[in-house]
C-alpha cells in the first residue's frame, strides 16, 4: 500500500486558489521546483503520445485503466486489435491538449500551495498494473480535461450513474488497490475555463474491489466469441431512425460490432453540425450529409 500525506489543505478549493493565482493583481513567485518538475511530466507525456504502439493481444490488453471499460469492448480489443477503426491527426491532436490540460491542473494546483505527490505512482492487482494520476492533499486523485457537458455531468454528480467510460470503476479500483478511504476527479471544462473538485462516497470504493472484476475480464477475453452488446440503440428524436448511444459511438470497434445493422449493411454515419450520428436503422433519411 502506498501512502499519501495527510495534510491541512482541502482539494475542494483548488479551482478558487488556481484562480486567484492566475488573476491580473496577483503578484506571484514562480517556483522553480514546480516548473522544473512540470516540464518533466510533460516531455514524457509527448514521448508516451507520440511513440508509436503496436497493437497488443490476448490479456496483455488488461490494465487497470481497462477495468472501467465495457466487456464486448475489451473483447474486441484483446481478440481483433485489428478492425479497430484508425484514430485520425485531429482526434490525437484532441486527447493531446486534454492531457496538456492535465498536467497543467497539476502544475497550477502545485503552485498554488497544495500538496501534489505520487504522480504516476504504479499500482498492481493480481498481475495487472497501472498507475494514478497523483495524490492531491492526501486525496487519490483523477485528472480530467472534459467538455461543457460532461463537466456538468461530474459537477451534478451524474456521472456516479450515467458512466460509459468507466471513470468511475477505474479511480475506485485504483483506491481499493492501494486501500484508500478517499478519491476524486479534478475536472477541467476545457472550453470555458471552469474547475471542479469532486469527491465521491467510500461505498464506490468498497463496491469496486479490482480482483473480482479482473477476474471476470480474464474469462471473457479468453471466450471464443465475444458477449453481448454493451448498449442498445436508442431512437434519434420522432424519426423513427435508431441511433448508437455516447457509450457506442465513441468505441473505435462500432463498425464492427454493429456491421449486422440496416438489414446488414452496417452503421450510417451522418454528419450534423453538433458532430457525426451513426444510425443502426434510418426510417427517415436525414438531411445532412451521409459520410
Amino acid at each position: 500500500m502506498s501512502e499519501s500525506t495527510p495534510t491541512g489543505r482541502d482539494p475542494s478549493t483548488i479551482p478558487e486558489d488556481i484562480y486567484a493565482l492566475l488573476a491580473d493583481d496577483n503578484h506571484h513567485e514562480v517556483s522553480e521546483e514546480n516548473v522544473e518538475w512540470a516540464g518533466e511530466v510533460f516531455k514524457n507525456l509527448l514521448r508516451t503520445r507520440l511513440q508509436k504502439r503496436e497493437p497488443k493481444r490476448g490479456e496483455a490488453v488488461l490494465r487497470f485503466s481497462a477495468l472501467g471499460k465495457k466487456d464486448r469492448q475489451l473483447w474486441y480489443e484483446a481478440n481483433m486489435p485489428e478492425v479497430k477503426e484508425k484514430m485520425p491527426g485531429k482526434q490525437n491532436f484532441k486527447f493531446l491538449y486534454g492531457d496538456t490540460i492535465e498536467v497543467l491542473l497539476l502544475f497550477l494546483a502545485r503552485e498554488a500551495g497544495h500538496t501534489v505527490e505520487n504522480t504516476q505512482l504504479g499500482v498492481e492487482c493480481d498481475g495487472v498494473n497501472g498507475s494514478i494520476d497523483a495524490d492531491i492533499d492526501g486525496i487519490l486523485t483523477d485528472v480530467k480535461s472534459a467538455s461543457s457537458y460532461s463537466f456538468e455531468k461530474f459537477k451534478s454528480g451524474r456521472y456516479l450513474f450515467d458512466d460509459p467510460f468507466g471513470y468511475v470503476a477505474q479511480l475506485s479500483a485504483y483506491a481499493s488497490a492501494l486501500e484508500r478511504d478517499r478519491a476524486g476527479f479534478l475536472v477541467a471544462d476545457k472550453v470555458h475555463g471552469d474547475i471542479a473538485f469532486v469527491e465521491f462516497d467510500k461505498a464506490y470504493i468498497d463496491g469496486n474491489p479490482p480482483a473480482p472484476r479482473i477476474a471476470k475480464l480474464r474469462e471473457v477475453i479468453n471466450d471464443a466469441s465475444p458477449p453481448e452488446r454493451c448498449y442498445e440503440p436508442v431512437p434519434e428524436g420522432k424519426s423513427g431512425n435508431l441511433k448508437l448511444g455516447v457509450g457506442c459511438s465513441y468505441c473505435g470497434f462500432k463498425d464492427e460490432c454493429w456491421k449486422d445493422a440496416n438489414g446488414g449493411k452496417g452503421l450510417r454515419k451522418f454528419v450534423y453540425s453538433r458532430g457525426p450520428v451513426w444510425l443502426t436503422h434510418v426510417e427517415k433519411l436525414p438531411r445532412v450529409d451521409e459520410g
